[in-house]
């Protein structure tokens, strides 16, 4: 498969049920020293007996590593397995910003005392 056959898509809400046979999940947030950290899992179905199982294959935990070269990393493995989708959720770009944005009023009122 190539990687331009991958689907890229968001990741689901916490509680919603994912329904592909396989797939990649890349999850990026910060860590306390506000650096990204990265999680990719391996995720495929699998029948034991007569149930449908997830086994879960951990690929990196809290890898520092930006979404952008996760998402491009977990790509590259999704083709190379034939596994058409990889999900994502970036909660480091929003984090960061948010953090950016209230310390400036803060700098602010502090040098115009």
């Amino acid at each position: 498969m190539k990687a331009s056959e991958i689907r890229i898509l968001p990741a689901l809400d916490p509680g919603e049920s994912y329904v592909e046979p396989t797939f990649v999940l890349v999850e990026t947030a910060l860590d306390e020293g506000g650096e990204p950290v990265t999680t990719i899992e391996h995720v495929a179905s699998r029948i034991v007996g007569s149930k449908l199982r997830w086994h879960v294959s951990t690929l990196g935990q809290s890898v520092q590593l930006t979404h952008g070269s996760a998402l491009m990393w977990a790509v590259s493995f999704a083709a190379s397995r034939d596994v058409p989708i990889v999900y994502h959720r970036d909660d480091s770009a929003s984090s960061r910003y948010a953090a950016t944005s209230n310390a400036r009023p803060d700098a602010a009122s502090s040098t115009s005392k």
